[in-house]
């Protein structure tokens, strides 16, 4: 498998910058351009004021509003991962988990340890636990409810800054600073699809500000996108109708859909400042999202579902999830989520070079998020089940108070020093909103009926018995369950929240030893209410060689409690499961998702909770060869201990039995929450960006890539239960958290401008990856789920804009200009041989994308 050398890539940065040398030497001067991203002040990972990009000790970026526009993606997330190769989105179509909220990672680890900063305060988690492959469930910050014409600039720091800014700080921090204008408008709209077809996108931008005070403003930001879903299935393989039925030689087996999800989004955000007096200032901004996402689940099918081809017997049975009078040809359900999102906060700064500058601020924010299916069956109610099912909602809601202190200082032996300290207290709440619809989670009359008495003489399906001449419903003892193939709603038994309240203070002093040595130290002491204390600590320097030349490190501790989704959720599904290539197992029963503090868990080997913690350390080197370009180099090392995630399925006879002996009578299936391993993480991320200043125009070029490397360690594998040691933790588990993520990423950029004309080039490369299963035998092929590995992948986009008038600028994006797939599954991994593509693809998998957009700004 041919692969890029990361040697040939430094050389190409290397080279890039020398280069430059001949080149003219100016400095930047416009905003959005590479030289002028370098210079940008910015205030994450620091207290210093008129700290830049490379003068940070620690790995700074900065990206523009220039920037994400010239992406062309319509939310954040996506715009951050063509931006920067260490930021991990997997684009691929990913059934039901995942489709409400994703979120982008840092490091190659989950996006659980991203903490997500708006100008500069604490954003509160999504209600809904999500799966994004190839990380586990986690409760994550939705940066998508964030309006994309609302952002000035978006900072990232790729470390750990626990001390700095609490639990979740563990891989980096993402801080959104919202636009300040005070006057102009702006209006914009994009439209696009996929040549293949699909994806059909609408997306409606609009901004106003005007001024408040002599020296305040308000700015309103509106972003309204829509997108139809992408539709990228294949036939189905499978037979789908018993033997004998003519339809399995006329109907038409590409009848499922596969592919990204339709949405249909309203953001809204204000934002707003005030100078009250010559020192101080009140702020506050307020945020609304309404957002909606449905996706399609995997077809049930007439004939008993356990194999893809026609057997000796199987296919003269007739599935115990199929009421023919309702679906006589199948169905495919679909899954909608549905979010609320709000936001506020409102704060006083105080600015006085004698006594410091003071921050005080109460932030809040709550999400809702619900579920509804549709176009399934509820197979126990029979006929009369219905078609459409409201599964419940979960809340999340957080408030915060927050005093945070600086001050520069004049220490004897110290040229500059700045002093910062603060204080919060946070208070933090889960649970379960509303219930599902009663039909989506009990068992309706016909629940534990065989198919002989229903398709049989005197049964009441008998009238459609002729339709099957090859099956022989009298000798046909399969059960009817409980519920149908879609997922079950929430259950009144499950009802139930948690709380948190969490007080804290943090301290910590920069300061400059001489002219080229900057060091930093930060402790912060802080108060679970549920977990008890933790203290943290950040120890971060920089030294300048020469002014071209500095190296910079970083030492750190990282904490991040369970989330109150992880700790709180519990729930009671039925015996319903389905596997990637095409098997279904139904049997009488129910499964239960314990809490795991839950005492009843505890006789499946279930414990409380424990935190997370993190060490990190960083080592990274600055180049700056010319004015307008740099080079940087940085390594790090991420170790997390207590890694949490949901266990495999826990069953058979003993558990069981275990279930019984608690008066859990019929329960077959047993999950919860553990800390199931620790991680070391080692990568290396290096960045580049110069600038040619031309007579015609002017050339931004950057070379960027990420290489990482993770290792599982100390796995908690098994558990005992009755006696017997249960595996909790399977292989591919392992496996996915090792190398389901492209272990090395590059980006090349080139845009050049020439007066009202852009014309932008990237290419993406991603490394292999592997979609891991624990090669499991499976009944849809002979050879069965198997772990595969993905070849590499290569990306090219092309943009263009053009100012046609004053105020009144166009643009065209070409997304994957030569319409490139990722590698397809094996037959084996399919799930009935529907979905071509992985789950994980980097880079989806729906083809070219093809958007034009017109701004008016006035």
């Amino acid at each position: 498998m041919r692969r890029v050398p990361a040697a040939a890539f430094v050389s190409l940065l290397s080279l890039g910058s020398m280069s430059t040398l001949h080149a003219q030497d100016v400095d930047a001067d416009g905003a959005g351009t590479d030289a002028g991203v370098i210079d940008s002040i910015v205030v994450l990972g620091t207290a210093r004021e008129n700290t830049t990009a490379l003068t940070s000790t620690a790995p700074v970026d900065v990206i523009t509003p220039e920037q994400l526009r010239q992406t062309g993606a319509v939310t954040v997330n996506q715009a951050l991962s063509k931006l920067h190769p260490s930021f991990n989105f997997p684009q691929g179509q990913n059934a039901v988990k995942g489709q409400g909220v994703r979120s982008a990672s840092l490091r190659g680890v989950g996006p659980a340890y991203t903490l997500v900063l708006v100008n500069g305060k604490r954003r509160h988690l999504s209600a809904q636990l999500s799966g994004t492959d190839p990380w586990p469930a986690a409760q994550v910050v939705d940066i998508n409810t964030i309006p994309v014409n609302a952002i000035e600039r978006v900072e990232v720091l790729r470390d750990g800054a626990a001390a700095q800014y609490g639990s979740d700080a563990i891989a980096g921090v993402i801080n959104v600073v919202l636009r300040k204008d005070s006057q102009g408008a702006e209006l914009g709209g994009r439209y696009g699809g996929y040549s293949d077809g699909g994806g059909e996108t609408h997306q409606l931008l609009g901004n106003i500000a005007t001024s408040l005070g002599e020296d305040g403003f308000v700015n309103v930001s509106i972003d309204r996108l829509k997108n139809d879903n992408v539709d990228r299935s294949e036939a189905d393989w499978r037979q789908l109708f018993p033997n004998g039925d003519p339809r399995n030689e006329t109907f038409n087996k590409k009848y499922g859909q596969w592919g990204q999800s339709t949405r249909d989004n309203w953001t809204a955000l204000i934002n707003a400042e005030l100078g009250l007096s010559d020192s101080v200032r009140a702020y506050g901004w307020a945020n609304y999202a309404d957002k909606s996402a449905l996706n399609y689940v995997n077809p049930e099918r007439i004939v008993k579902a356990n194999t893809r081809v026609a057997s000796a017997t199987e296919p003269t049975r007739v599935s115990e999830t199929a009421v023919i009078p309702v679906y006589p040809n199948g169905y495919q359900p679909f899954m909608t989520y549905d979010a609320e999102d709000v936001a506020a906060v409102a704060g006083v700064r105080y600015e006085g070079a004698a006594l410091g500058d003071l921050d005080f601020a109460v932030s809040f924010g709550q999400n809702e998020t619900g579920r509804t299916t549709e176009n399934t069956i509820n197979p126990s109610y029979g006929p009369d089940s219905p078609t459409r099912f409201y599964l419940g909602s979960w809340k999340s809601r957080t408030t915060s108070v927050t005093l945070d202190y600086t001050k520069d200082l004049n220490i004897p032996g110290l040229q500059s020093s700045v002093v910062s300290s603060g204080v919060l207290y946070r208070h933090e709440y889960w649970g379960v909103a509303d219930f599902g619809d009663a039909a989506g989670y009990t068992s309706g009359p016909l629940a534990g009926r065989t198919i002989a008495s229903l398709y049989g003489p005197g049964g009441i399906y008998n009238q459609y018995a002729s339709l099957f001449p090859g099956v022989n419903f009298a000798t046909d003892t399969s059960v009817v369950g409980a519920t149908g193939s879609s997922t079950s709603g929430i259950n009144p038994i499950d009802a139930g929240s948690v709380t948190r309240d969490v007080y804290g203070g943090y301290a910590g002093l920069d300061f400059t030893v001489f002219d080229k040595l900057d060091l930093g130290l930060t402790a912060r002491f802080e108060d679970y209410s549920d977990f008890g204390s933790t203290t943290n600590y950040r120890l971060t320097g920089r030294y300048e060689f020469i002014p071209a030349v500095a190296l910079r490190g970083t030492l750190s501790s990282g904490f991040h409690a369970p989330s109150l989704a992880q700790l709180g959720n519990q729930s009671t599904g039925y015996t319903s499961t389905f596997t990637n290539n095409g098997t279904s197992i139904l049997t009488p029963g129910r499964t239960r998702l314990f809490r795991s503090d839950d005492v009843q868990a505890a006789g499946f080997g279930a414990k409380p909770l424990d935190p997370e913690e993190s060490t990190t350390i960083s080592l990274g080197l600055v180049l700056r060869p010319t004015s307008t370009g740099s080079v940087t180099i940085d390594a790090y090392q991420l170790d997390v201990d207590d890694v949490i995630t949901i266990t495999d399925t826990i069953q058979g006879a003993t558990v069981t039995s275990a279930f019984n002996a608690i008066g859990l009578n019929g329960y077959t299936q047993a999950t919860y929450y553990l800390n199931a391993w620790d991680t070391r993480t080692r990568g290396v991320d290096l960045v580049g960006r110069q600038q040619f200043n031309f007579s015609a125009g002017t050339l931004d070029l950057t070379a960027a890539a990420s290489f990482l490397d993770t290792e599982v360690e100390s796995v908690h594998r098994s558990v005992n239960v009755g006696g017997t040691d249960i595996i909790v933790i399977g292989n591919s588990r392992i496996r996915d958290a090792e190398t389901g993520v492209p272990k090395s990423k590059y980006i090349l950029n080139g845009r050049y401008s020439q007066g009202p004309w852009s014309l932008e080039l990237t290419g993406t490369y991603y490394d292999s990856y592997t979609y891991n299963v624990g090669n499991v035998p499976g009944l849809a092929t002979p050879n069965g789920n198997i772990d595969q590995e993905f070849s590499p992948e290569t990306y090219v986009d092309v943009g263009c804009d053009y100012e046609l008038l004053q105020g009144l600028r166009l643009n065209l994006l070409v997304q994957n200009v030569f319409n490139k797939y990722p590698e397809k599954y094996v037959d084996g991994n399919r799930s009935s041989g529907i979905n071509p593509y992985s789950f994980i693809a980097p880079n989806g998998a729906s083809g070219r994308f093809i958007q034009g957009g017109v701004t008016f700004t006035f």
